[in-house]
């Protein structure tokens, strides 16, 4: 039986913590190196694999998309199966799908759903502590839901971008962004058609510095507006990053 190629897409669960994020690069244990060595070994060929994005180091996913290209015979169900046998303990492969050849991870996605979670105590957090940013200061979350508000829509980001070079395009839109307490924890959720490097990181940090009362509401969009990073807050650190979802 002649085999013809496949396209199988993956949506991925993983802790971040280990990890220099998706990417592969020269330094550093990243999620692609893990992925493309088990492939390699599963199917005695070098099979590169795409990820929906390339993600910070130290962040984590529910549901992160992948795809690569097979010549095989072995059934979706045996294929995540099999991954999920050789995948160290905090990586995991909800489904694997054999989808039309012209599927692309990144290029395809519509949009993605972040989340960003704070506890708010005195005292930190044990089993959370990897998950969550811990904050022993009180934050007003309603004076961050008000502020939040004033991202939703098509804008230039700069002002909420970190990078050395200079991006082709800034614009974004920012479909759906809340903040809702419950007890210790607050929760930020972002739904945008793209980011730019570690823009919601960057929003995290400029809705806790409103939360403190170091600025209003009404500031946030004056940053915004300002297209000037300097103005904005400071980059939230990672661990408490968790990708839930990309839509296609």
């Amino acid at each position: 039986m002649t085999l013809r190629w496949r396209t199988v897409k993956l949506i991925i669960a993983f802790d971040g913590t280990r990890y220099e994020g998706w990417q592969s690069q020269r330094t550093g244990k990243t999620l692609q190196e893990v992925f493309e060595k088990i492939l390699a070994q599963f199917f005695k060929v070098p099979t590169p694999i795409i990820g929906s994005s390339r993600t910070d180091s130290g962040v984590h996913a529910l549901g992160f998309a992948a795809h690569f290209k097979i010549k095989s015979g072995l059934g979706d169900l045996k294929i995540k199966k099999a991954l999920n046998f050789y995948l160290p303990r905090d990586i995991l492969v909800h489904s694997a799908k054999t989808v039309h050849a012209g599927f692309h991870a990144r290029f395809q996605a519509k949009s993605k759903i972040y989340r960003y979670d704070i506890w708010q105590s005195s005292t930190r957090p044990l089993f959370e502590a990897p998950y969550v940013l811990w904050h022993p200061f009180a934050l007003n979350a309603r004076r961050m839901s008000r502020a939040a508000g004033h991202l939703k829509g098509r804008y230039d980001f700069r002002s909420f971008c970190n990078n050395e070079e200079p991006e082709k395009n800034y614009v974004r839109t920012l479909k759906k962004i809340s903040v809702v307490k419950r007890k210790q924890l607050i929760r930020i959720t972002v739904q945008a058609d793209g980011f730019l490097k570690q823009m919601v990181r960057i929003i995290v940090g400029t809705l806790i510095e409103v939360g403190r009362g170091k600025m209003t509401p009404k500031r946030v969009s004056e940053i915004l507006l300002s297209k000037d990073r300097k103005l904005a807050g400071p980059t939230a650190k990672p661990h408490g990053l968790t990708l839930v979802k990309v839509t296609y």
